[in-house]
């Protein structure tokens, strides 16, 4: 999957933001500065096995990324949110570890 899909697309985040550069430029920027703590707190959630906490959290990342224009990341939320909407909790820490690399090669590319 992360072969092809993007870790940020400039030009799809440009989109989402109705083609307004700056708009888009300060979602990127925000996201950026969330995505620390929303990485703690995605850890937390899991560590104490707090599932509806986890889900609520990768909800609010799924929804960020969506608008961020980070894909890969934005795949790997949806994909764990959908998991645990359904009751799947067993594979919840591997879907935590793939949001949690695509949060790395998010903040590496865009340094």
């Amino acid at each position: 999957m992360n072969a092809v899909v993007k870790v940020i697309d400039r030009e799809l985040a440009l989109q989402r933001a109705g083609g307004n550069a700056q708009l888009a430029a300060e979602l990127f920027s925000m996201l950026l500065q969330e995505l620390p703590q929303q990485r703690s707190a995605i850890q937390a959630a899991l560590r104490a096995e707090d599932y509806p906490s986890l889900q609520h959290l990768v909800h609010k990342l799924n929804g960020s990324a969506t608008y961020c224009g980070v894909p890969a990341l934005k795949a790997a939320a949806d994909v764990l949110e959908s998991s645990l909407k359904r009751g799947e909790t067993s594979h919840a820490a591997r879907g935590v570890a793939t949001i949690l690399e695509e949060i790395e090669r998010v903040l590496g590319q865009a340094a």
